[in-house]
């Protein structure tokens, strides 16, 4: 697999941006849902919008380390949007996985395209994660951004088999839906050589 190019970088770049609005406008409908302030739904929506960009991303630069440059910079965007540090970790973990899976396919087969989407749609559980492995510091950080005591314990979310299934399955069932419309966008507009074979 050949490394990405300057131009390939650039390419990936736009998606990252694209991507990044998705996100944002994810997190918008999730709050427009649920008005606890929690996130709980935002990776989810954030995974409804961002289908075809993913996959014409993949489509335009099917190279090892477009996606994970994706992943990279939502982990910037995460650890510089007040969070703390460490919510960087999912978008960057998530973001290599992903990049593996497609790789195992070429980033041409549908099959581990679409697994790859679900797979990087969990970089987006950075906050919710540091809700449930980090909670103390997660909270310290909400007061010292002046949040009070009653706006904390609505937007925590508890750790419990519950809430970890309801978000797999939210993130996973949007994810599959968004991304099965960005394999058709794909497969009607773009149609790459040997792609969604």
């Amino acid at each position: 697999m050949k490394a990405l190019s300057v131009k390939d970088i650039m390419v990936t770049g736009a998606f990252a941006a694209l991507y990044f609005v998705c996100v944002g406008l994810g997190t918008l409908l999730g709050f427009l849902v649920d008005h606890s302030g929690n996130m709980k739904y935002a990776p989810a929506f954030a995974a409804l919008l961002a289908g075809p960009v993913y996959m014409v991303l993949v489509s335009k630069v099917p190279k090892f380390g477009a996606i994970t440059l994706v992943g990279a910079v939502m982990a910037g965007f995460f650890s510089l949007s007040g969070y703390l540090t460490a919510s960087f970790v999912p978008s960057l973990l998530f973001g290599v996985l992903a990049d593996l899976v497609a790789k195992q396919g070429g980033y041409k087969k549908t099959v581990t395209n679409l697994l790859s989407f679900v797979v990087f749609s969990f970089g987006n559980l950075g906050p919710i994660f540091l809700m449930w492995f980090m909670r103390d510091a997660y909270m310290e950080s909400l007061y010292a951004r002046g949040k009070s005591a009653a706006y904390v314990t609505r937007v925590m979310l508890d750790f419990n088999l519950g809430n970890v299934l309801w978000l797999s399955f939210t993130i996973i069932a949007a994810a599959l839906i968004s991304g099965v419309i960005g394999l058709r966008v794909v497969e009607r507009y773009m149609k790459p050589s040997g792609f969604l074979s």
